[in-house]
């Protein structure tokens, strides 16, 4: 798939966050009695949400447009066609159905994090912050940690070290185990200069994600810098064991070298 702007990695954490975060919404939207119109909207609609999880994209664009033709008042199928729009890089299509979630239902907190987020990929910043804030607005918001990340990733790509760091560590205590939010951590700290924060950060990464590969291979760098020589040597072992082959594995090797 074509990525604008910013890093795959970054893309794809947030796509697999929002789709984590939208089958909560499948389940929460999905448990009333439906009149027979919506019925038939419902249906095309969970059929949609299989495809989306599964990454096919095409299907459920499909099965999301069939849904809003027969239902076009439910603003969960809007968020849900922008969401596949989004994955398929089609930015516009996806903020305009974002925006007509929340035009049908303004407190839709996880429609204003999807428009948050395609904001950041088009690196328009005030925008995602807007956005986040708004979703942080409604206080029944059940995943506000998405948008406290978006909020400090928009920092972050401000310059701001300080306060993305400090929304970094608010998503992190929100959710102890968002992965995104230690690891952009790190790097904020990195920008910082607080190397024993950054080394922490990315220990972290490991601990509840032990293939990051890119969490070991800067803590690899930091322990280079900090003169520890034996567990930098470990760690860059780590990378090569978990990723043969990759660009990663490669620098990792030739530090080893390097360290010897």
């Amino acid at each position: 798939m074509k990525i604008r702007y910013l890093n795959n990695r970054f893309r794809q954490t947030t796509l697999l966050a929002l789709l984590l975060c939208f089958v909560l919404l499948l389940v929460t939207a999905c448990g009333a009695g439906l009149e027979e119109k919506k019925s038939e909207s419902e249906t095309h609609y969970k059929l949609g949400v299989v495809y989306l999880n599964d990454r096919n994209f095409i299907m459920a664009l499909e099965e999301f447009t069939q849904a809003i033709e027969v239902y076009p008042e439910e603003p969960s199928y809007h968020n849900a066609i922008g969401l596949a729009y989004f994955a398929r890089d089609m930015n516009a299509k996806a903020k305009r159905h974002m925006e007509q979630a929340i035009a049908l239902q303004p407190d839709f907190s996880e429609a204003y994090v999807n428009l948050a987020a395609i904001h950041l990929v088009e690196r328009n910043w005030e925008a995602a912050i807007d956005a986040s804030n708004m979703a942080l607005g409604n206080i029944f918001y059940k995943t506000p940690e998405l948008a406290h990340f978006n909020i400090a990733q928009a920092h972050y790509n401000m310059g701001k070290y300080e306060r993305a760091a400090e929304g970094f560590v608010t998503a992190a205590k929100l959710n102890p185990r968002y992965v995104p939010a230690f690891y952009n951590l790190g790097l904020t700290y990195e920008k910082l200069k607080r190397t024993k924060e950054a080394v922490k950060a990315y220990r972290r990464v490991i601990s509840i994600s032990p293939g990051y590969v890119e969490a070991y291979f800067k803590l690899g760098m930091l322990l280079v810098k900090s003169g520890e020589k034996r567990s930098a040597t470990e760690v860059f072992n780590s990378v090569i064991k978990l990723a043969p082959g990759s660009a990663e594995a490669k620098s990792a090797s030739e530090y080893i070298e390097l360290l010897k």
